[in-house]
């Protein structure tokens, strides 16, 4: 996956993007979000260019790998929601 990072670049470019397909609105995963869910390698191409309130989101990903999306949906990393399941089982 790969990503042109500019002064313009959003949150909304690395995470996801509302988009209207026959009549209804849908949330697109990104190229952050594609890489992340499917194992694949992120080209990220100008980064020293990106905005203050873009890097906190790129560095959370990169060293939690977690990500609140629009669509409702948290990224998390494997181990850290076999971790959660164990303790919401406990906790019960």
């Amino acid at each position: 996956e790969h990503v042109g990072i500019t002064r313009d670049t959003s949150e909304a470019d690395l995470k996801q993007r509302c988009e209207i397909q026959g009549g209804s609105v849908r949330h697109a995963d990104q190229a952050p979000v594609r890489a992340a869910i499917h194992g694949r390698v992120l080209v990220l191409e100008g980064i020293e260019k990106a905005e203050r309130n873009v890097l906190p989101l790129l560095n959370n990903l990169f060293e939690n790998r977690e990500m609140a999306l629009e669509d409702g949906r948290f990224l998390v990393a494997p181990e850290r929601a076999a971790q959660l399941q164990r303790d919401g089982v406990e906790s019960e």
